[in-house]
Order: structure tokens, then C-alpha cells, then sequence
């Protein structure tokens, strides 16, 4: 993997850049920016979730910006309305750390294939901090938990689930 690749996959901090400097910005859509067409092909033949809120996270659109290095999001009115709200979600488990029981994860909506490389897009991806650790599993697991929409484009994160439960 290129270091190209890696920064625009938010894996390697980035140095946010100041001052008055004009930037342009292009919509991710049909081609996603982090993932090439090719793998995301193979990506879709696995496992993934099939819950119905993935489809409303999908709809929100993923800019990346090619100068700041750093993801933005349209969040839809749909997505807005639940931020808040408990919600139920079922994905792969992500870990954030190189523990096999953590508390602090990515919930995937595809199958996780590299621990360096989210699966899919900014979209499909919520952090989620559990109220006990957990047991890493392949399997697809359920969260319940107020939904929180949050600004990390330098990470590309907008999800955030504090769960109230695991299963």
C-alpha cells in the first residue's frame, strides 16, 4: 500500500493546513475514495450486514478534500433526525486496539479483511465504545446505543454509538 493511499485513508495523522489557502474538494460517490473498484468488488462477494440504518449512513455523501487531506460528510435530514436517539445496528467488529477483548471499536457494515483498513467507506463505519469489553468475534455482532454524529474528518469518522449493550 502506497503512503498516497495510506493518507487518503486517513491512516496516517495528517497535518492540518492553515492560513488562507483556496482548496478544492470532490464528492466521493460510485468510485470510493479509500477503496479501490477492483477490491471493492471482491468486498462485496463476502459477508456483510444487512441492517437498514447501513442504507441510511450510505446515503449521507463522503467528500474527500485532495489538499487538507481531510473527509467531509452531508449528513441527510433522515440521519440528523436519529442523532440522539438509541438505535440497534448489527456489523463487524473492529478493534481499535491489538487486544482480543476491547471496549472500543469500528462496527463495519462489510467484512473486515485487513486491521490496517476500515472495509468500505466513512459511511459504513461507526465508532463505538462498549459498557464492558467484548470478545473479538468474525461473526456479525448487535449494538444498542444513542446514535451521536461527530466531525473527525481527519479520520473520517461520523458515526459514534456509546452502547448501552453488545450482544
Amino acid at each position: 500500500m502506497t503512503p498516497h493511499r495510506l493518507l487518503k485513508i486517513g491512516l496516517i495523522p495528517l497535518l492540518l493546513l492553515t492560513g488562507g489557502m483556496r482548496t478544492e474538494t470532490k464528492v466521493v460517490d460510485a468510485a470510493p475514495a479509500g477503496q479501490p473498484p477492483e477490491e471493492r468488488a471482491v468486498q462485496n462477494k463476502l459477508p456483510q450486514s444487512h441492517s437498514p440504518l447501513w442504507e441510511k449512513f450510505f446515503k449521507c455523501k463522503v467528500g474527500y478534500n485532495e489538499k487538507s487531506g481531510l473527509y467531509h460528510i452531508a449528513v441527510t435530514d433522515e440521519v440528523k433526525a436519529m442523532a440522539g436517539k438509541t438505535i440497534t445496528l448489527n456489523g463487524f467488529v473492529m478493534p481499535l486496539d491489538a487486544s482480543d477483548h476491547t471496549k472500543h471499536f469500528l462496527l463495519t457494515r462489510r467484512t473486515p479483511v485487513c486491521f490496517f483498513c476500515p472495509p468500505g467507506e466513512p459511511n459504513e463505519v461507526v465508532e463505538v465504545v462498549a459498557p464492558r469489553r467484548i470478545e473479538w468475534t468474525d461473526k456479525i455482532v448487535t449494538v444498542s446505543g444513542p446514535l451521536s454524529l461527530i466531525d473527525n474528518g481527519e479520520k473520517g469518522m461520523f458515526f459514534k454509538i456509546v452502547a448501552d449493550a453488545v450482544k
